[in-house]
Order: C-alpha cells, then structure tokens, then sequence
C-alpha cells in the first residue's frame, strides 16, 4: 500500500511544474472575464442612469436614456435632432466611458411609444 503512495508522490514530484502550470491556466481560462455577458451588471444600469441623469441636466438635451456596452453607447433624448445638442452628447459620453466619438449614437426620443 505504502509502494503506490510512495510512486504517486514521486511522479507529482517530478510533474510538480507541468500540473502547476496546467492549473494556472484552467484557472485562467474559467476566470470571469465580463465579456458575453447577457445579463447587465447592477453597476452598468448605476452607470447608465447616472449618464441619463447627467445628460438629462444637459441645456437641450430633455429627458435621456442611455444604453452601454463594451462595444458602444446609445443615447435617445428629447434634443437629439440639434447638432450642437448631438456633439456635447457625444464629447460627454466619450469622456464618461472612454469609448471612441464612432461608438456612440444618439436618436430622437419618440414620445409617443409611451402612450401606447
């Protein structure tokens, strides 16, 4: 019985660096990565509605409500057919998230959807 355990031990200890570096990169490859997600974090809708409220407070802008992702911003407001409404939307957003001028659009607010 002691013979097996005695092999056992010994082959760990020859494979000692190969398992370490096995488990390092399972680790690694089940470490949550916040890529794919389909369920929004509770600090992404925080960061939205701080965004729509900021926005909100905006000369022009109206009511905002605002969408991230990894991949971009949407922004529909009330303001958005004003192109200098559009631009201090965009320079906000952009300084807010770091995302690029190209990954945010912004739409008029159709108010009537509320009332159906």
């Amino acid at each position: 019985m002691g013979d097996g355990r005695d092999r056992l031990l010994a082959w760990l200890g020859r494979c000692k660096y190969v398992l370490l570096v096995g488990l390092v990169g399972l680790g690694l490859l089940l470490w949550p990565s916040g890529q794919g997600e389909d369920m929004p974090s509770p600090t992404a809708d925080t960061e939205e509605a701080r965004l729509g409220e900021l926005l909100s407070s905006m000369e022009g802008v109206g009511r905002a409500e605002v969408l991230l992702s990894e991949k971009g911003a949407a922004v529909v407001c009330q303001g958005a057919e004003n192109v200098t409404v559009r631009l201090a939307i965009t320079e906000t957003v952009r300084c807010y998230t770091g995302l690029g001028a190209d990954r945010v659009v912004i739409y008029k607010m159709n108010e009537s959807w509320r009332e159906q």
